[in-house]
């Protein structure tokens, strides 16, 4: 697949680099070449690339993935969304399906655009949503709302993850990116070393995962296990780390302070990719921290179980109506199904997909 995106890659290159499309020769016909056809309406490469900047702000706060892999799916994505709101639009004016002028004037409010960034395709996006919950209640098949044994289930199997201002013991293991093979190469290189660690028993995995620090780590930390503090006798840090030196620079990269955000058990690893190469942050022991409030908790929860709910309803739609579609790239072959419904981006992952 990254054969078609290859016209995409040279004008996102420069786009997320300077802000603005790039003046050089043929780019302007570059730039509005047809990328997709979906029964019969264009969609263009400027209107991918506008989808790419949108989804960045949403799911990234702005900066571009780091992650090459997750660079890429998040190119697939924005050529997604704008299949999508086409076929879902097209759906919701067969059924008379429409949005108040207030809920649109809502929703672009809502989005965290400027009204001169909110072009034609990307107020299609914005408006999807709500309008496939919408088409929906009017073919009967609504998204429905979790019941309240359900949201009591979740908090009871997922206690942990509603703590706050809890303190964390830390170790890391650094695979540095040096530019000389793929990153695909390095990813592997530190996959390999977390199932090894994964698949030892929880009561010898901070042994093991001292031993492959020492061995394989590519950083200062490496003489010590891994530990983040190094030789301090304190070894806990909040959770909630400060990741700011006194002049304002981040004191590490910014996907290592949030993978540690996001370590919520003893013997957790999770995988941080940066500029500067792969992360391996291991949770070695956790402590105190408050429970969230119930009604804080219950609202998250109910949140995140309807968006699941809605995930489905709307993998189960887009799979009928794809059949029912004629949606073909631009050199006329068909635009494959698993596209439209097996691309997650951040927000859209709920450990539930297929």
């Amino acid at each position: 697949m990254r054969s078609r995106l290859t016209m995409l890659s040279f004008h996102l290159a420069a786009l997320l680099a300077v802000g603005t499309v790039p003046a050089a020769a043929g780019t302007e016909e570059l730039a509005h070449a047809i990328f997709v056809k979906v029964n019969g309406k264009t969609i263009t490469q400027d209107y991918v690339v506008e989808a790419v900047k949108f989804l960045v702000k949403r799911e990234y706060r702005g900066s571009p993935p780091e992650d090459e892999e997750e660079m890429e799916n998040l190119q697939k994505a924005a050529l997604r969304d704008l299949i999508r709101s086409v076929l879902i639009r097209d759906e919701a004016k067969s059924l008379n399906v429409s949005l108040s002028r207030g809920r649109v004037q809502q929703l672009a409010r809502s989005s965290g655009l400027k009204p001169d960034e909110i072009s034609p395709p990307i107020r299609r996006i914005i408006e999807s949503e709500e309008l496939f919950e919408d088409m929906m209640m009017a073919a009967g098949t609504p998204i429905p709302s979790p019941s309240p044994r359900q949201v009591k289930a979740f908090y009871a199997q997922n206690r942990a993850d509603f703590r706050t201002n809890a303190s964390i013991i830390v170790r890391t293991i650094f695979i540095a990116d040096d530019g000389t093979r793929p990153q695909s190469y390095f990813k592997a290189r530190a996959e390999s070393i977390m199932a090894g660690l994964l698949a030892e028993p929880l009561s010898r995995r901070t042994e093991a995962f001292d031993k492959a620090a020492r061995e394989n780590s590519q950083d200062i930390f490496a003489r010590y296990g891994g530990r983040l503090t190094g030789d301090n006798p304190e070894r806990w840090i909040p959770k909630e780390i400060n990741n700011k030196n006194p002049d304002g620079s981040n004191i590490f990269p910014q996907p290592m302070v949030d993978a540690i955000r996001r370590l919520n058990s003893r013997g957790e690893i999770r995988l941080a990719v940066s500029s500067e190469g792969l992360h391996l942050m291991y949770c070695e022991d956790l402590r105190g921290g408050r429970d969230m409030p119930w009604s804080e908790a219950a609202q998250i929860i109910d949140y995140y179980l309807k968006q699941d709910a809605r995930n489905r309803l709307l993998r189960a739609w887009l799979n009928r109506v794809y059949d029912r579609s004629d949606i073909r790239w631009h050199d006329g072959t068909p635009y494959e199904k698993e596209l439209l419904t097996g691309i997650f981006l951040p927000s859209e992952r709920t450990g539930n997909e297929p």
